[in-house]
């Protein structure tokens, strides 16, 4: 992805069950800067919903957050954010999520 060259040819998915999935239908998510068709974006009806009920149907109701329950996964996920925050300092990421948020959300570079 290149935030700086989006355009009505470039195409979202939907992540589901852990796979990237197309949908029958997509809509326009329009350039808040430049108005026109920033990106296609799925438009997911409600006879494409069954394997994201299936997904949400697969995952326990309780305690796959709970650190109580759950100390290996807690204690991975704060390994994951505290790699993130390492890679912000990278000039290269960083600038690379400001461009990001800037696309869907004029800001400045601040």
């Amino acid at each position: 992805m290149d935030p700086d060259h989006l355009s009505a040819k470039d195409r979202g998915y939907n992540l589901v069950g852990g796979e990237w999935t197309s949908t029958k239908d997509y809509v326009d998510l329009v350039d808040p800067l430049y108005g026109g068709t920033m990106i296609k974006i799925p438009n997911t009806t409600v006879d494409e919903i069954q394997p994201f009920v299936d997904s949400l149907a697969s995952c326990p109701k309780s305690g796959l957050h709970n650190p109580f329950r759950n100390k290996e996964r807690y204690l991975m996920l704060a390994e994951v954010n505290r790699k993130l925050v390492e890679c912000m300092y990278d000039p290269e990421v960083f600038n690379f999520f400001v461009k990001l948020v800037q696309r869907v959300t004029p800001k400045s570079y601040i």
